[in-house]
Formats: C-alpha cells, structure tokens, sequence
C-alpha cells in the first residue's frame, strides 16, 4: 500500500482517458524478464504479495511504451526507465480499494499514483488479469498427442509469443495455418503477436477448437505496400504535390493508405473504430477518430481534399462506405477507393443504385490484377475506383481535373 493518505492523494501520472493504453500493455511475462515492470496487489495472483518470490510460471506485468515513459520520467522519479532491465528499480502494486496503480521502487521508498481508475475500468484490468493467469494444460505424458487438438495442448504461450515444443509435431502444417490465420507471424521456434494481441486467449481457443481470424472477422485485409503507393498517387494524379491537403481515411485498420499519404506530405485524418488498431495509429502519430466512419457526419470532421480507402467488402459494406466517403469531398477533392467487383454485375437495389452512382459522379474504374491481396491473406478480387468532385456540382467526367 502507498504510504501516501489516500484523501490527500497526488495528480495520477496518467489520466483516466490514457487506460485503454495501459490495459494493452499488460500481459503475461516470463519471469526472467526484466525490460517490463511486474504488477503486484491483483487478487488471487500467486505471488502477489509485496515479498516478490516470483513463480517459474508467467507472471503479470506492464509492458513500457514511450507515452508512459515520458510522463513516469516528466513526474521526477530517480532512477531512469530507459533500460532493459527497469524491473530492477521499479515495481508496481495493484490498489484494488482506490481502483489505482502505484509506481514503486524496489530499493528504496517511495511512489508516484501512475492512474486511477474508474469502476468499470477497473473491472476491465482484474478481468484482464484473470484471463493471463488461465491454467497451463497437463504435463506432456499425460496428453493424448495422436490428434491436432492434443497436440495444440502442447503449445505454450509466452509473453507475446505461442512456443511450439521441441518435439516434432504430426500436424505441424495445420497447427501453423491456423495460428498464422489468428493473427501470429513465424519467428523461430514459434508465432510472435501484437502488443494488443491477448496471446493466451488465442491459444486457449485454439485448444478448444476454435479458428480465431480477426482479420476475416473485421474484413481487415490490410493494402499490401506497394498497392498503398499506387492507390495514394492515383489520388496524386489529380490533386498534384499533396503537401499540406488534408486527406482521409476511413476504416483505416493500422494505416496502409495513411502512411504513404502523411509521407508525400498530407494532413491526414484516420477513422478506426477497432481500439487496438486505433491505437497504433496513434502510436504512429495519426490523427485518430475512434468511431464507425459511417456515424460520423460533417459537423464531425469537415471536408477533405482526399479520401484515400480500402473499405470492408462483405454484404455490399463497401458501396455504403464510397457514398459516405463522397459527401466528405470538397468540390474538386478526389476520392479514391478500392471495392469488389460484385456491384458491376449484381442485381440486388443496392448494386445498380450504386453503378448509377458511379456513372453519375464520372467514376473512372480499375481492375487490379489477380493476386493483388494476395500478401495480405486474401485472393479477393479487387476494383479501384477513382471521382473528382466537381466545382459546379455537374459529375467531373473521368478525366476532368488532372492535373499535369
């Protein structure tokens, strides 16, 4: 417990509005670890208490990020948190009655009030915590390894990783199909995930059968690289230098379209409803509205020179996302956007009242070739699809307005 009264309680380090921030950063370490600071004080964790005797099993920790960094250090603590072996100096300690976190030494006294939290928020990191301390399955002798499922028991999740054993696994092919599908990337001996990826979840549903993929989930097939740079200098060709333009994209995942855009010298607008994914943008140093871009209206954001966009796809979401996207156009803005190809030929409302959409606002339409998504975990077809708004509020016509 902090020695400071709690009525005369100091200015947390972080505001409230910061949590979301934290409650990605924590996670199971190993303990071992010393680069991530051990949270201490949750209730029902082993070794909880203010002895420190750490367990040989994962362990609850803060992972460091630099906003967090740089406000610990701006607070006047001693010693500095720029190391990989910060653990040795600080600590911190769960206050479950005020709903706060404390920043402590280990060697010597004292403590700053890192956040404080709201009930709900708390409830949301005990919650947390819970999940990161589900039981490891039964020793190897004891698991049935003749099917996929008794050998996903074999997996062990660790840190931001899932760790394959060091036996050879029969349906090693299957198991890394599935674990690449939740979102793991193959580092060897194992899957590295995202900071925002609860790992021990995944593997958990994935040893109960479950085939977690957030992408095809969310429909978040990110632009793969080189089709990003392409679909910004289309936008280019009309708009010219995009130096100080200010450009949207809507449903931006982690920022393909917005990377290249904010590179050629844009001011650009992010619209992400999905935390995590809002977050790195924000890490990234993106201007980020963290709502359904289909809520938002005028009054919200304003007009843009450009729309930069790679929507969702399924049930005609990207012919709804297109004719919101325009009203966001400036006259003489261009919009740029891939879809699929469905609403060409499809016979529902919705897709010949979009292909007159298109005709009437002098939408100039692009095959990408087959393939095109293809590093991104999909082999959709894709259309790219770009419209100036005209001045005078008459369709621009597909080659009004370039620029030379």
């Amino acid at each position: 417990m902090s020695s400071t009264s709690w009525a005369d309680a100091p200015t947390p380090v972080l505001a409230t509005e910061q949590f979301p921030r934290i409650l990605v950063g924590v996670i199971a370490a190993e303990p071992h670890d010393r680069s991530v600071l051990r949270i201490f004080g949750i209730p029902g964790s082993a070794g909880s208490d203010a002895a420190h005797n750490p367990s040989p099993r994962p362990q609850i920790a803060l992972k460091l990020y630099e906003r967090l960094i740089q406000a610990v250090l701006a607070s006047g603590v001693v010693y500095s948190l720029r190391t990989v072996r910060v653990a040795d100096d600080f600590y911190i300690e769960y206050v479950r009655e005020q709903r706060a976190l404390w920043l402590k030494y280990q060697q010597i006294l004292g403590s700053r009030l890192l956040i404080q939290m709201t009930e709900e928020q708390a409830e949301l990191f005990e919650k947390k915590a819970r999940q990161l301390r589900v039981p490891e399955p039964a020793e190897e002798a004891e698991i049935d390894t003749s099917s996929l499922q008794g050998e996903m028991a074999l997996l062990r999740a660790k840190g931001q990783r899932i760790e394959l054993p060091a036996r050879r696994l029969q349906h090693y092919a299957r198991i890394k199909a599935l674990i690449l599908a939740a979102g793991g990337v193959y580092t060897r001996n194992g899957f590295q995930f995202g900071a925002a990826i609860d790992v021990k979840a995944v593997l958990t549903r994935l040893r109960g059968g479950e085939k977690p993929n957030p992408k095809k989930a969310r429909q978040a097939f990110f632009t793969p690289e080189d089709l990003a740079a392409e679909t910004v200098a289309w936008a280019a060709e009309y708009l010219g230098d995009l130096a100080g333009k200010r450009m949207l994209e809507p449903s931006a995942g982690e920022g393909a379209l917005a990377e290249p855009a904010r590179a050629a010298g844009a001011k650009v607008l992010a619209v992400e409803n999905h935390g995590p994914s809002a977050q790195i943008l924000r890490d990234k140093g993106f201007e980020v509205v963290e709502r359904d871009f289909l809520s938002l209206s005028l009054a919200d954001v304003g007009l843009f020179d450009g729309v930069i966009a790679n929507p969702p796809f399924t049930k005609d979401q990207d012919i709804t996302h297109v004719i919101h996207m325009w009203r966001f156009l400036r006259p003489g803005g261009v919009l740029v956007s891939l879809t699929s190809p469905g609403w060409r030929t499809g016979r529902t409302k919705a897709q010949r009242n979009f292909r007159a959409f298109v005709d009437n606002i002098g939408a100039e339409v692009k095959a990408l070739p087959a393939g095109a998504f293809k590093a991104s975990g999909t082999n959709v077809s894709v259309l790219r699809l770009r419209a100036v708004k005209s001045v005078d509020g008459a369709p621009a016509g597909r080659q009004a307005g370039r620029k030379a």
